[in-house]
């Protein structure tokens, strides 16, 4: 004669209430708006420079490398590559030139 198993408890807890009164956080997917994509066009005031002599901006939590900007000035660039959190962009049209004379 087959015994059957009886459950030990009739509600998961990976899909009850519990889980929403959890102390640990839940885990929030990026949204597409965040994502820096191939292609899309952003307006970056580039406030650095790296070794290569590349100018540095941010952009949404990204960091962004901007082929041939000076520092200090506003552009309109292009992305030709995302690597992780690191975008590359060309720059498409100078919004204004930097103040800062060296």
């Amino acid at each position: 004669m087959a015994r059957h198993r009886r459950r030990k408890h009739s509600w998961n807890p990976y899909t009850s209430e519990i889980r929403r009164l959890s102390i640990y956080p839940s885990i929030q997917a990026p949204k597409d708006d965040d994502r820096l994509r191939r292609g899309m066009e952003i307006e970056v005031y580039i406030g650095d420079m790296d070794e290569h002599g590349n100018g540095l901006a941010s952009y949404r939590g990204h960091r962004v490398i901007v082929y041939n900007a000076s520092v200090g000035s506003r552009v309109r660039a292009r992305i030709v590559k995302v690597v992780g959190d690191t975008a590359y962009a060309e720059i498409v049209k100078t919004i204004s030139e930097s103040s800062i004379e060296y």
